[in-house]
């Protein structure tokens, strides 16, 4: 039984629990765990300290007053679950028919909608809304479907563990730490530290369609540090592409520089004028994207480089600007 296994066994222990387990029962009761009394010691304080880190609330309390030093452990469900929003019957529909509408394949995606639907009182059934649809069809099938890939719940497995994996991708063998997946466009997306590049590794985004080998476990768990919240959040609409990466140079004014620095960080700081304006570098692998975001400054940023995207700025902007002109003319 491999570490991820038996943590969704815990975890399901600890909420179906009427009463706190011991260690003993715990050891007992799941699979996976060391005869070794160290060992076992060893693997059930770091399982404790994942779950908690991914949010479970994992409580410990004295099962026997008179002995304080003999513990017990639960996931309380009403910590757990989600609490009752109040939502009234037609909200309740309205629910179930856009959960029908959007199909999550593979064998860990419906699911989790049904057993989501469930807690607020709803139920979808072979992927249709248990109340029949307005127009009186069952929708089956979805309207919209999100792949629910291996290569995806490998990657969450890695992410979970602390793991680092293996893979050829754009016809080279790479070694990853796993940081976050992210699904954008029909597509899943994973970051992480690439230690085939550069000395000390670099981070890059890799589209998981596009892997060319199965995804390969390497090392144990547990092997690299989790980055820090800024790398952990998903990545920006410009860093979702498989262009050629390139660097950008944006300058933005004073008066719309913090949002700038708000909205790149301030790792992406290259310098700041003395009028308050801040040149910035940016690292991208769409440039639609980055345009879009450049553009929302209005006249109050600049494109400085590379030259070759600075001139498809400017080519950019004298289309539509020829556009603009030629259906003012009509």
């Amino acid at each position: 039984m491999d570490r991820l296994e038996r943590l969704v066994n815990l975890v399901a222990a600890l909420i179906d629990t009427g009463q706190p387990l011991t260690r003993a029962e715990i050891r007992q009761r799941i699979d996976g765990y060391s005869d070794e009394d160290e060992a076992f010691r060893r693997n059930f304080e770091r399982d404790k300290e994942l779950l908690r880190q991914m949010g479970f609330p994992l409580v410990t309390v004295a099962v026997d007053p008179a002995h304080p030093e003999d513990l017990g452990y639960r996931i309380p469900r009403e910590l757990y679950e989600l609490p009752d929003p109040g939502l009234d019957e037609s909200e309740l529909a309205a629910l179930r028919l856009a959960a029908s509408a959007v199909q999550l394949e593979g064998e860990w995606g419906q699911d989790a909608v049904i057993r989501a639907l469930r807690k607020l009182g709803g139920a979808v059934v072979d992927g249709t809304a248990s109340d029949a649809s307005p127009s009186g069809s069952s929708g089956a099938g979805g309207l919209a479907a999100l792949p629910g890939e291996d290569a995806a719940a490998t990657a969450f497995a890695a992410i979970v563990e602390r793991r680092s994996i293996g893979f050829r991708y754009r016809q080279q063998e790479r070694v990853v730490d796993p940081w976050r997946l992210s699904f954008h466009r029909g597509h899943w997306y994973l970051a992480g530290l690439d230690h085939t590049r550069g000395s000390d590794g670099e981070e890059r985004l890799f589209r998981l369609d596009r892997v060319d080998s199965p995804l390969v476990p390497h090392g144990p768990p547990e092997a690299f540090a989790r980055p820090s919240s800024s790398q952990a959040s998903p990545p920006p609409p410009w860093r979702l592409g498989e262009e050629q990466e390139i660097t950008a140079t944006l300058l933005i004014d004073a008066e719309q520089a913090p949002w700038g620095r708000q909205a790149l960080g301030d790792d992406a700081v290259k310098s700041t004028g003395s009028d308050g304006s801040i040149v910035f570098e940016v690292a991208l692998t769409n440039r639609d994207a980055f345009r879009s975001f450049v553009l929302g400054f209005l006249d109050h940023a600049e494109v400085l480089g590379p030259p070759s995207l600075r001139a498809d700025m400017m080519t950019w902007l004298g289309v539509e600007a020829g556009r603009a002109n030629g259906s003012g003319d009509g």
